[in-house]
C-alpha cells in the first residue's frame, strides 16, 4: 500500500475543501471517499467482497461496485462541479495516499476538450490545481496519441500523470493503444493496467455501463474507480431504467437548484391549448413560435445586461428536441423557411442527428460546443439524441421538446442541460437566471408533479405563454429641465425674436429638449460627463439639423439661423455644465490582490478554565496470585518525570493533529503550550506541572487542539486599493418591465415589484429606477422628500468595480449625497444580516469608504460613509440624518 508523504498531513478533506473553495456536495462527496478509504485502502489484490461489506455498511446504498475492481460512483447534479471534485479527489489521493497516477474516461469529444483544459490549462480560470502548493512540478497530462512518446517513467520529482482519453480510444480489440508500443516494450493499456497505484476516474460514467465499455475498464485493473455522474441510471430489462449499485453518495437537481448551484427552471405553456384541436403538426409550431418568442426576448435582455452590468455577452441558443430525424428534418425546414420569422433564422440553424455519419456529427457536435461564444451565428440547434451528448454549454436558455417529453425523467434530464450558469453564479436577475422549457403538450403533468413536490419545478414557475407580460425596455434619463416662462422671454430676446408665437416656443422648448438629450447621449457615448470642444460642436450640429426638419417649427429656425446657432451652442454649453451637476462623483478604485486565502491560526490567549487538572499520586500494590485477599498498598510520591520535557511532549502530540502546519504555527504552538506549563506551575509547583502534563498530555492537548480550532479560518484575500479616477459620471442602464408606476403610487406591491419601472423621480440622478423590495422602495420614497438629500442614485454594476470572496461582485443598493458628504448604502433583511457572504459585502464597503474619503480630501471630493440598515428600520417617516446616526459603520 502506497503511504502518505508526511509534508502533506495537513492535507485532510477539510483542508482541500477550504483550499480549494469546493461546494458542499463536493465537499461531502471528498469527505465520503476519506470515510471509505480508511476502511479499504487502494491497493490491488483487495478482496472485492470483504471490501464491499465494509462499504455497504458504511453507505448501505453501495451494494454492488459492478465492476472487476473497487468502483465508487458519486451521483452529483449538474452544476455541482464534477470536474473540480476530480481536482479535490486527485489531490486527496496523492497527499494522503501517494497515488501518482490518473486515468480520466470522457464520454465524447466535447466533454473530453473541457476536461484536458480544466486538469491542464494553469491559465484557465477553471484550472482545478488553482492554489494547490502540494504539487511543486504540475501534472504530466498525457492525451490523445503523445502516449507513444511520453514515457512516464523518466519523470522525476512530486509530479504526479494524469492520462485523459475518450472511451472511443481503447474500447475495441483494434485500437491503437492495445497495439504493441516499440518504445514500451508493451502495449499502452498494458502498461497502464501494470501499474500498482492507477486510479480510474470516469466522468459521465453512465456512458460505460455497455459490454464493449466495462471490459475496457475492467482490462486497466485499477487500484480504485471513481465514478461521476448526474444520471446514475442503465437500461435494465424490458428498458426499464434502473439505478446504479455502487452509489455512495448522491446530491440531487432539485437541492442543487434550491442551493442556487444552477439556474431555475421554469415551464412554459398556453392557456387552453388542449381544446384548440390541435394535430401533432399545429401543436408542434405553437411550441416552436411560443419557444422563440421567449428567446427573442432572453435574447434582448442579456444584451442589455451585459451592456449595464460590463459584464460579457451571453448570447443565448434554443434547443428543439425531436423524436427521429424525419421530424427534425421537417422542423429544420420549417425555422429556416421564409414563412417563420421571415427567414430570420436562415443560417442561424444547426441541425444533429446520428444519421449524420460520425465525421459530420463530430464537426457539429464541435460547433455546437462553440455555440458559448457571442460571435457564433447558432441561435437553434435541432437535435434527435440531445440526452445521448454531454453538453456543457452554459448558455442554452429555451428547451423546446416536440412529442419526446412523456415522463417527468425524460423532463428533468433535458432540463438538466440547460442548468449550467453562464455568469459561474446566480446574478439575481430573474431571467438571466432561467431556463426555460415549453411544454404545451405535458403541462397538466408537470403542475400535478409541481403541486405534490416531485418535480424539480416550482409552482410559481410553471407559466402560461399568452399570459406573459411583456416587458418594455425603458431608458434612464437625467430629468429634462424644461424652461420657465421667463426664460422663454429670455431665449426669444437673445434670438431677436420680437414676437412670441407657439412656434417660436415650440422651436425654443425643442432645442432645450434636443440639446439635453444630446449632451446625455454624447456623455453615455464617452461613459464621461467631461466633453471636448468638439463634442460640443458635434451637439450642436446635430441639434440644428433636428429643429431644421421639424415641418410645424423648422421656418423659424430658417429665418434666425445666425442667432439659433449662437443660441443652441451657448444651450449645448449649459446644459452640459448642468448635466454634469446631476451626477455624483464616485471614485473608481483599482483592487490589487496582495496575497491572501490561505488556512491560519490567529493568534490568542487559551482559556485556561478548563485547564483544571490535579497531580496525580500513586500507589505500589502488592498481589497475592493464589489468595486475593492477600493484598497491600504502600504509598509512594508522586511521579516527577524530572527527566521528560514537558513542553516538547505535548508539541509533538499537537504537530499530529489535522490541519497542523507546524512550519506556519510553530510559534502559537510552543506559545500556548508554555502557557499551559506555566499555569500548572503557578497553581502546582515545577514538580507536580511535569507530573499533570505527563499523565494528562492527551487531554491537554486535545483541549488545546479545540480552542485552536476555534481560532482558525481562511484567510479573504487581501486587496490594496488605488483611486483610478474619480468618475463624474454615472451610467444610465436599459430598464425592463412589465408595467410602469410612479414613484409614490398606492399601488405599489411586494409582490411582483422587481417587475415594475418607478418613474416621476426628480431628485434621483435619473427619472426613473426598479427596486427589489418594498424597504428600497420606501428609502427611495424617503431620499426625495428628505431636505438634506442633494441627490441619490440607483449605482449600474459598472459605476463601481468592488469584490468580495472569491472575486465576486459587490453592486451596492444606493448612493446618496448630501451637502457635505456621500454615503454607500445597503438594506438587507433581517435574517440575512449575519450571513457570510453579506458580512463580507459589508467589509468591502467599509473599507472602499475609507479608502475613497482619504484621496477625496486631497482631491476637494466629498468624504464618503458607508451605511448599513436593516430593512424593518426603514419607514415612510425615517430620515436620513437618523439612518445614518444610527447605521453608519466603521472598521
Amino acid at each position: 500500500m502506497m503511504k502518505a508523504d508526511l509534508r502533506f498531513l495537513q492535507y485532510t478533506p477539510d483542508f482541500i475543501s477550504g483550499t480549494m473553495s469546493l461546494r458542499e456536495p463536493q465537499k461531502i462527496s471528498l469527505e465520503v471517499l476519506a470515510n471509505i478509504l480508511q476502511v479499504v485502502p487502494p491497493e490491488k489484490g483487495i478482496d472485492l467482497k470483504g471490501a464491499l461489506q465494509k462499504v455497504h455498511g458504511l453507505y448501505p446504498t453501495c451494494t454492488d461496485f459492478e465492476r472487476e475492481f473497487l468502483s465508487l460512483t458519486f451521483a452529483l447534479a449538474t452544476g455541482v462541479g464534477k470536474t473540480r471534485l476530480m481536482g479535490a479527489f486527485i489531490t486527496y489521493l496523492y497527499t494522503q495516499y501517494g497515488l501518482k497516477n490518473f486515468f480520466v474516461v470522457a464520454p465524447n469529444i466535447t466533454i473530453y476538450n473541457k476536461l484536458h483544459n480544466d486538469l491542464s490549462q494553469s491559465s484557465s480560470t477553471k484550472y482545478v490545481f488553482k492554489g494547490l502548493s502540494c504539487f511543486s512540478w504540475p501534472p504530466i497530462i498525457y492525451h490523445d496519441d503523445d502516449y507513444k512518446e511520453k514515457n512516464g517513467d523518466v519523470f522525476l520529482g512530486d509530479s504526479i500523470s494524469i492520462y485523459i482519453y475518450n472511451i472511443s480510444k481503447f474500447d475495441s480489440e483494434t485500437a491503437n493503444m492495445r497495439r504493441l508500443n516499440e518504445r514500451r516494450g508493451e502495449s499502452f493499456i498494458d502498461y497502464l493496467a501494470g501499474l500498482d497505484d492507477l486510479v480510474l476516474i470516469m466522468d459521465e460514467s453512465h456512458h460505460y455501463r455497455a459490454k464493449a465499455g466495462m471490459q475496457a475498464l475492467n482490462d486497466l485493473k485499477p487500484v480504485l474507480g471513481l465514478e461521476l455522474t448526474a444520471t446514475p441510471l442503465v437500461a435494465g430489462k424490458g428498458g426499464r431504467q434502473e439505478k446504479f449499485r455502487n452509489v455512495v453518495y448522491e446530491y440531487p437537481l432539485s437541492a442543487a437548484i434550491e442551493a442556487g448551484y444552477t439556474r431555475t427552471p421554469y415551464a412554459m405553456t398556453r392557456s387552453n391549448i388542449e381544446s384548440f384541436g390541435f394535430g401533432e403538426k399545429e401543436l408542434d409550431r405553437a411550441m416552436i413560435d411560443d419557444g422563440i418568442r421567449h428567446h427573442e426576448k432572453v435574447k434582448a435582455h442579456l444584451t442589455a445586461y451585459a451592456d449595464k452590468s460590463n459584464a460579457r455577452l451571453v448570447k443565448p441558443f434554443v434547443m428543439i428536441v425531436c423524436k427521429d430525424t424525419e421530424h427534425a428534418q421537417s422542423v429544420n425546414d420549417y425555422v429556416t423557411s421564409d414563412d417563420f420569422r421571415q427567414g430570420c433564422y436562415k443560417g442561424k440553424t444547426l441541425l444533429i442527428h446520428s444519421k449524420q455519419g460520425a465525421a459530420a456529427k463530430a464537426s457539429n457536435v464541435t460547433l455546437l460546443a462553440d455555440v458559448e461564444r457571442a460571435d457564433n451565428p447558432i441561435e437553434i440547434v435541432i437535435h434527435v439524441d440531445m440526452l445521448k451528448e454531454g453538453w456543457d454549454v452554459n448558455n442554452l436558455y429555451t428547451i423546446i421538446p416536440l412529442r419526446t417529453a412523456a415522463s417527468r425523467i425524460l423532463r428533468e434530464q433535458m432540463v438538466g442541460r440547460g442548468l449550467r450558469l453562464p455568469y459561474g453564479e446566480r446574478t439575481g436577475d430573474r431571467l438571466a437566471d432561467m431556463v426555460m422549457l415549453t411544454a404545451h403538450d405535458n403541462f397538466a403533468a408537470l403542475v400535478r408533479e409541481a403541486q405534490s413536490g416531485e418535480s424539480i419545478f416550482c409552482r410559481g414557475n410553471l407559466i402560461e405563454a399568452d399570459k406573459l407580460p411583456d416587458e418594455k425596455q425603458s431608458p434612464q434619463q437625467i430629468p429634462l429641465i424644461r424652461p420657465e416662462p421667463e426664460d422663454l422671454s429670455e431665449a426669444h430676446r437673445k434670438l431677436g425674436i420680437e414676437q412670441e408665437t407657439d412656434e417660436t416656443r415650440k422651436a425654443i422648448q425643442a432645442v432645450n429638449a434636443v440639446a439635453q438629450k444630446a449632451v446625455q447621449s454624447k456623455m453615455k457615448e464617452k461613459k464621461s460627463a467631461g466633453l471636448e470642444v468638439k463634442d460640443k460642436q458635434d451637439i450642436a450640429k446635430a441639434v440644428i439639423e433636428e429643429i431644421k426638419a421639424k415641418e410645424d417649427y423648422g421656418y423659424v429656425f430658417q429665418h434666425n439661423q445666425d442667432a439659433f446657432a449662437a443660441f443652441v451652442a451657448e444651450q449645448t454649453e449649459e446644459y452640459t455644465v448642468r448635466t454634469k451637476e446631476r451626477f455624483i462623483p464616485i471614485p473608481q478604485l483599482a483592487m490589487t490582490s496582495t496575497g491572501g486565502g490561505a488556512y491560519i491560526f490567529d493568534e490568542f490567549d487559551l482559556d485556561l478554565a478548563e485547564f483544571n487538572h490535579a497531580p496525580i499520586s500513586t500507589e505500589l500494590i502488592r498481589q497475592n496470585l493464589v489468595d486475593a485477599r492477600d493484598a497491600e498498598r504502600d504509598a509512594t510520591s508522586k511521579i516527577t518525570f524530572i527527566a521528560e520535557r514537558p513542553v516538547n511532549c505535548i508539541v509533538e502530540i499537537l504537530r499530529g493533529k489535522p490541519v497542523i502546519d507546524y512550519e506556519q504555527c510553530g510559534e502559537l504552538i510552543v506559545s500556548l503550550v508554555q502557557s499551559i506549563c506555566r499555569h500548572y506551575t503557578e497553581r502546582h509547583g515545577c514538580e507536580d506541572m511535569r507530573n499533570i502534563v505527563m499523565m494528562y498530555r492527551q487531554d491537554i492537548a486535545g483541549k488545546i487542539y479545540r480552542q485552536m480550532m476555534q481560532h482558525f479560518h481562511k484567510t479573504e484575500e487581501m486587496f490594496s486599493y488605488d483611486i483610478v479616477k474619480v468618475n463624474d459620471f454615472n451610467m444610465p442602464q436599459e430598464l425592463f418591465g412589465s408595467s410602469e408606476l410612479d414613484l409614490f403610487s398606492p399601488d405599489a406591491k411586494a409582490d411582483g415589484i422587481r417587475s415594475v419601472v418607478f418613474t416621476g423621480i426628480e431628485k434621483g440622478v435619473f427619472d426613473r429606477a426598479k427596486f427589489d423590495s418594498i424597504p428600497e422602495l420606501t428609502f427611495a420614497r424617503l431620499c426625495e422628500q428628505d431636505v438634506k438629500v442633494l441627490k441619490w442614485l440607483r449605482p449600474a454594476p459598472s459605476d463601481f468595480d468592488l469584490k468580495y470572496g472569491r472575486g465576486h461582485n459587490y453592486e451596492p443598493d444606493f448612493v446618496v449625497e448630501t451637502a457635505d458628504r456621500c454615503y454607500l448604502v445597503e438594506i438587507k433583511g433581517e435574517d440575512k444580516l449575519n450571513d457570510t457572504g453579506v458580512l463580507a459585502k459589508k467589509e468591502v464597503g467599509i473599507r472602499y469608504c475609507q479608502t475613497a474619503t482619504a484621496v477625496c480630501r486631497e482631491l476637494h471630493y466629498k468624504p464618503w460613509d458607508y451605511v448599513f440598515i436593516p430593512s424593518k428600520q426603514v419607514q415612510p417617516t425615517s430620515s436620513m440624518e437618523y439612518l445614518c446616526g444610527q447605521f453608519v459603520c466603521h472598521v
